[in-house]
């Protein structure tokens, strides 16, 4: 078995068969399907059965424990030499499979990296290919990929180069197997696939970063309007830490502060975003300019953004990091409020 496809699935009966029909086309046929039914509440369980009667699909049944527990599950059972994760509201272009294997053969790689394509609730789409490269890990090579998963430069308009998904990405699974690696349940850390990315290429010897745009990521209407958690910012303070820490056995803190601060910078610009968002469509009596507040008074904020070069940064990132630093809610709320006037649904500025 060369590759083992892993499924999450809570509660996605919705967008199950879209994911499995793109899975069932794919043009590479020597792998397997793990369906990892995590305590589903609707019919996904029941989806999951059905699928498994097709050869080369198989599901575990568990206890709600979230996304990265759920894929623990998966690579667990899994048997090929390399391990792929899909999301299941998100698809696969009907050749993926083999871009990343045969890249991953080609090189002789423990990790390949593709790109992805967005697709928005209105049907729009936008590809996000990366520029194909080979990377021997060298001191320099290891740390240029690390830190532009971290984040990426202030002149770059996207906050993380490759960015910090474990989807699109081709795992080698003795690397998983040897160093005993997986994912950090989210309810400990808010993006337990940044912290598997970097746990993994702390042992990886060779990637390979390709210019497919296959993975097709799917924005569902109303994700953004959904009550933001109380703690989320501070959770985002607490990923923070943990991925600084990681940075550490790369390299120096003169070498990675840019990336990282670029990190935080995003995260609370995010979760403004996501905080007026939730007010304005869902619940008026929402404490969002409290909430904003708490945000831009953050002590960890604060020290990037008197720190950070942010007339760098693509303009409207700039003048939204420059009123995060003067702490000017009203201005922070305007300009994410005339951005959803234009782009509803838009997660960025």
């Amino acid at each position: 078995m060369e590759v083992s496809v892993i499924v999450p699935v809570y509660n996605g009966e919705k967008y199950l068969p879209r994911c499995m029909e793109s899975l069932l086309a794919q043009k590479f046929k020597d792998r397997e399907i793990i369906l990892v039914d995590d305590g589903s509440s609707d019919g996904s369980g029941f989806l999951c059965d059905e699928y498994s009667a097709l050869e080369g699909v198989s599901v575990i049944h568990q206890e709600n424990m979230g996304l990265g527990l759920a894929r623990n599950s998966g690579m667990k059972k899994a048997s090929g030499k390399y391990i792929l994760f899909l999301d299941p509201d998100d698809y696969f272009g009907d050749s993926l499979i083999n871009e990343l294997y045969d890249a991953a053969e080609g090189e002789r790689a423990d990790l390949v990296i593709g790109g992805f394509t967005t697709v928005y609730p209105d049907g729009r789409t936008k590809a996000f290919p990366l520029t194909q490269k080979l990377m021997e890990f060298s001191e320099a090579a290891v740390n240029e990929l690390v830190l532009n998963i971290v984040g990426s430069l202030p002149e770059e308009r996207q906050d993380s180069k490759y960015g910090v998904s474990a989807c699109a990405r081709l795992y080698r699974r003795d690397i998983i197997t040897k160093y005993g690696l997986g994912f950090v349940s989210e309810r400990e850390l808010i993006s337990e696939d940044l912290i598997f990315n970097l746990d993994f290429l702390y042992y990886a010897k060779k990637a390979v970063v390709i210019g497919t745009a296959s993975y097709f990521y799917c924005t569902n209407a109303g994700s953004l309007s959904k009550k933001p958690r109380s703690d989320r910012f501070q959770k985002d303070c607490e990923l923070y830490e943990a991925v600084e820490k990681r940075l550490n056995r790369f390299c120096k803190e003169s070498e990675y502060k840019l990336y990282l601060y670029r990190f935080i910078i995003s995260r609370a610009r995010f979760d403004m975003i996501q905080g007026v968002v939730y007010h304005d469509r869902a619940k008026q009596g929402y404490p969002l300019r409290d909430t904003v507040e708490d945000m831009v008074n953050n002590k960890k904020l604060q020290l990037a953004l008197q720190e950070y070069p942010w007339w760098r940064l693509p303009v409207m990132q700039g003048i939204f990091a420059y009123m995060m630093k003067k702490r000017n809610m009203s201005i922070l709320i305007l300009l994410i409020r005339l951005k959803q006037q234009f782009r509803p649904g838009n997660q960025n500025i």
